[in-house]
């Protein structure tokens, strides 16, 4: 099995900066998604750490999230 291939892990202090790294990410991974045909996976580790990166286990052309954080 293929391993992912982190683009970028990143934390966070608001919604703001959330989005504004997370757009950066996401627009990066991408472009490089194109190079080798993988899927962007969104990880939200807590919530002010997330990760993305490019995985066989998401289509091609496609952008899957996963949200980790525990909500008691």
């Amino acid at each position: 099995m293929e391993l992912a291939q982190i683009v970028a892990d990143f934390r966070v202090e608001g919604r703001t900066e959330m989005e504004e790294k997370l757009n950066a990410a996401v627009g990066a991974a991408r472009q490089q998604a194109s190079e080798c045909k993988r899927g962007v996976l969104v990880t939200r580790h807590d919530f002010h750490h997330f990760s993305v990166s490019l995985t066989p286990q998401v289509p091609f052309g496609f952008i899957r999230e996963n949200d980790r954080a525990c909500r008691n």
